[in-house]
């Protein structure tokens, strides 16, 4: 099947986390990445001619802005992973980082599991969800691809 793609990167996501599971490696420790999470976008027509929209275009990059002039998934984003420090539910300091977040020593996002490749489906299930309730269901994700840095990636896709 033929079809129009087009992607949209979002970064300068500063993140702290810990992979508290990897305890043969570094990750094991608290250290710091600045993701960049790539999205890539489909119609859900199958008809070629009917894939763009009277822009010519997949999806609108300028909508993901905050309501009402966008649907919020720019700012959903800047939520989870702008300076945040991302801990996994299991983690067990996760009381220790709940504390520093009391003290308002770190914003802390607790996540249900911890790694690119849940970010990416983390991002890949919301953003199908909003677009799925705006401009009339008419695109989809199709592949995120999450960056921990230039020389690492994890994707999901679908």
């Amino acid at each position: 099947m033929s079809r129009y793609l087009s992607a949209k990167n979002f970064d300068n996501f500063s993140v702290a986390l810990r992979q508290h599971k990897a305890q043969h490696s570094h990750c094991k420790w608290l250290h710091g990445y600045a993701f960049e999470i790539k999205v890539w976008f489909a119609s859900n027509e199958n008809d070629i001619d009917k894939q763009l929209d009277d822009m010519n275009w997949i999806v609108d990059y300028g909508a993901f802005k905050k309501p009402p002039k966008g649907n919020g998934l720019r700012e959903w984003l800047d939520d989870l992973f702008d300076h945040t420090t991302l801990i996994e539910k299991d983690d067990p300091h996760l009381d220790i980082f709940q504390q520093m977040a009391m003290m308002d020593i770190c914003k802390l996002v607790v996540m249900d599991k911890m790694g690119a490749e849940s970010v990416a489906k983390l991002v890949f299930d919301k953003f199908n969800e909003r677009l799925s309730k705006t401009d009339a269901g008419r695109c989809k994700v199709v592949k995120v691809e999450c960056f921990e840095n230039k020389n690492n990636s994890s994707i999901y896709e679908e």
